[in-house]
């Protein structure tokens, strides 16, 4: 953990871990000032017989400064170290965040999505708290505790060093079996975090189908058996460590009666001024030693929460180190074309799979025409069409994309050229205009509203009371499945880009809007190449080229009217949906 953290800490961050360094040497000083005039205060009041109390009140008011300068220092330090905590952590969850958004389709498969959250969150908090806690007491600590061992010293003898000592070792045994009991716990408890992010994602998204089914006795069961395992872990670990605060103490109480037990025989038969002495010697001895004890303490406190901010910090790593399937190239290329598409040989496994997704896909479309993909679920549809924008790297063949492979160019180029709407109608918290001008956000209202005439979604907006200004959930939730689909259809025609590619986007909308949704895109947008993937045969009946699939195998390509007579795989789609007579037979 100390290596991830130092290694995404910024210069402003070790400046404050060096400002912390030495403001904690200012607080020792102060609070050993104190300590040293607790021993001499002895002596002024033996003086304060002939010279009165005057000398006694100056130690006091000396002692009452440096314990406000204490406290002040204290309240820096702890500024400072919050802040730099902050900062570091800050600044490790923005690089986490950007490496997630950098993943492509197969890494992914190594992250759940409950579990990136939990990594972004709960193990992210834990992390903080573990440097914030080692901010404030890695060094105020150890600095302490040596220089209260130097001064105690000064007053130790044997009986009090060896009290001293039995305490400190009873102590750190207690310390040691406690870890030992708790630390493993701390794996355990992560990962039933990251169940527990499942069980409640997994309920609410899916609220719609287990109402439908009355399953709500049966997701309890599943969530309640999650909880409790998860309660059952934590209990333990509470109970544990409810011991340690009270333990500590029962050391500083019983450590203290010890040496002034220990004491009372050094002192007796002593004259009055001799024993004065010693006594202040004593109390000195055991404001020293409880300031060993505590310095223990804050490095046990730290010691506690490390193990558990560890886990969190490995598994935050794991993200960051992760390596990216797809990547820029060192020495892009440009672009040679404009609008078109080739598969050359294509195929794509998907990682940990035995055998390809699909195989042997070999098409090239030209600048404004129509591609279409149909065939039944599991086909691969989709997966070809993610090779496109590089969401996933065909791990056999070439695809290109303006004459040139996918791979040569950066993705963020690429992508410029290509408008996506996916199969499922998402759309971000905000409002219709922002969603609409999701990859520009410069772009004018007028624009916004011509792509949604495009998609047939101008109309149901502006029946909103504030039009496009209206608010949009999250997830789009509070629009029905098909005003989500034309708001995506919208925002992918809206930068008028030079590919646009549908995935099944056209499958929540009615025949009607269907067909007029495809006209106005052809008429407004006719440079533009369309990729379609339906599931109806009269969505894709016009386009100039349609690709069918079969277990991820092209079992023809072609214009409608010759497949439906000649790939009997198309035609049984084709019969399942409309009469011969629609079709021509």
């Amino acid at each position: 953990m100390f290596k991830l953290l130092c290694k995404n800490m910024r210069v402003k961050d070790w400046i404050a871990v060096i400002a912390i360094f030495l403001l904690t040497l200012c607080q020792v000083f102060f609070m050993m000032q104190i300590v040293a005039y607790i021993s001499l205060l002895t002596g002024a009041v033996q003086a304060s017989r002939q010279n009165g109390v005057a000398e006694i009140w100056w130690y006091g008011l000396y002692m009452i400064i440096c314990a406000i300068l204490m406290a002040a220092v204290e309240v820096i330090i702890r500024f400072v170290a919050s802040a730099a905590a902050g900062s570091t952590v800050t600044g490790l969850r923005q690089k986490m965040y950007e490496r997630v958004n950098k993943f492509a389709i197969a890494d992914f498969a190594s992250f759940s999505t409950e579990s990136l959250i939990t990594r972004t969150t709960n193990d992210m908090q834990n992390v903080h708290l573990a440097w914030l806690t080692f901010l404030k007491t890695a060094f105020v600590a150890p600095i302490t505790m040596v220089w209260s061992i130097i001064l105690l010293m000064q007053y130790a003898n044997a009986s009090l060093t060896i009290v001293t000592g039995v305490w400190l070792f009873i102590l750190v045994a207690v310390v040691i079996v406690l870890l030992m009991l708790v630390t493993p716990k701390y794996k355990i408890v992560q990962k039933l975090t990251d169940a527990l992010n499942v069980s409640s994602r997994e309920n609410l998204t899916g609220v719609r189908v287990v109402r439908a089914f009355n399953a709500e006795s049966y997701q309890e069961g599943k969530f309640e058996k999650v909880n409790a395992a998860f309660t059952k872990v934590q209990i333990f670990t509470g109970r544990v460590l409810s011991v340690f605060t009270p333990f500590v103490m029962m050391v500083m109480m019983g450590l203290s009666l010890c040496i002034l037990w220990a004491s009372a025989y050094v002192l007796n038969g002593m004259n009055m001024e001799a024993a004065s002495e010693a006594f202040s010697a004593t109390n000195a001895f055991v404001m020293l030693a409880n300031q060993i004890v505590m310095s223990f303490v804050l490095l046990v406190t730290l010691i506690v929460i490390w193990p558990r901010a560890s886990v969190s910090a490995k598994r935050i790593n794991e993200v960051i180190v992760h390596e990216i399937s797809v990547l820029d190239p060192e020495n892009p290329a440009a672009f040679k074309e404009a609008g078109t598409i080739e598969f050359r040989n294509v195929g794509f496994t998907y990682p940990g799979a035995d055998k390809e997704a699909v195989s042997d896909i070999s098409f090239k479309v030209k600048q404004g025409e129509t591609i279409a993909f149909i065939g039944a679920t599991g086909s691969g549809k989709t997966t070809i069409i993610n090779m496109i924008p590089r969401m996933a790297d065909c791990t056999r063949g070439e695809v290109l994309v303006d004459g040139v492979n996918v791979k040569d160019v950066l993705q963020a180029d690429l992508r410029d050229r290509i408008g996506y709407a996916p199969q499922k109608g998402f759309l971000f918290k905000g409002n219709i205009k922002e969603n609409i001008a999701f990859k520009d956000s410069e772009m004018t209202l007028a624009d916004v509203r011509w792509a949604a005439e495009i998609a047939d979604a101008d109309e149901f907006v502006m029946k909103k009371r504030n039009g496009y200004e209206s608010e949009v959930a999250q997830g789009g939730s509070n629009f029905s499945g098909g005003q989500k689909q034309r708001l995506c259809i919208a925002r992918a025609v809206a930068t008028k880009p030079e590919i646009l590619i549908f995935d099944d986007s056209f499958s929540a909308l009615d025949y009607r809007t269907d067909k007029t949704v495809r006209g106005r895109i052809a008429k407004q947008l006719p440079n533009t190449t369309r990729v379609i993937i339906a599931q109806r045969v009269g969505t894709i009946m016009d386009a100039d080229q349609i690709v069918v699939l079969d277990n991820g195998k092209m079992v023809g390509i072609g214009k409608h009217y010759d497949l439906v007579r000649n790939c009997p795989v198309y035609q049984e789609i084709a019969l399942s949906q409309l009469s011969k007579e629609e079709l021509g037979l």
